[in-house]
């Protein structure tokens, strides 16, 4: 076999490499950035559904007890919800909601319930 004496094979072989190394890392960020972005959509998946069961189990504890208490936790799995209880009108009481799962930010919900109804009547997420 005949070497080549003129240096064409180490330049083209360089190349090869380094665009393969390239493609590698723009890969590699790609993957990063998604999973990133499924992380940060698990955690807002679970907040969601962390406040919605607690609105769901206050408006039964409401509906069940006449004389319920004024603040209390919901303990979850990865997190917890705070809330707080305040009479708005005599047949309106408004419940005030903390969601917290790790580090990640708080985010709080409103919700207000008709005594005459025995329902929750609106509820709403603030950021």
């Amino acid at each position: 076999m005949h070497r080549n004496q003129e240096g064409f094979s180490y330049p083209l072989t360089l190349t090869i490499i380094l665009a393969a190394l390239f493609l590698l890392t723009i890969q590699l960020d790609q993957f990063i950035s998604e999973k990133r972005i499924v992380n940060q959509a698990e955690t807002v998946l679970k907040q969601e559904y962390y406040l919605l069961s607690s609105f769901k189990k206050t408006e039964k504890m409401l509906s069940e007890n006449a004389e319920p208490e004024v603040s209390g936790v919901y303990l979850f799995k990865e997190g917890s919800v705070s809330y707080e209880i305040a009479p708005v009108a005599t047949s309106l009481i408004q419940i005030t909601f903390k969601t917290k799962i790790g580090s990640d930010k708080e985010i709080s919900g409103y919700a207000y319930y008709d005594t005459d109804l025995q329902k929750m009547i609106k509820w709403m997420e603030k950021n």
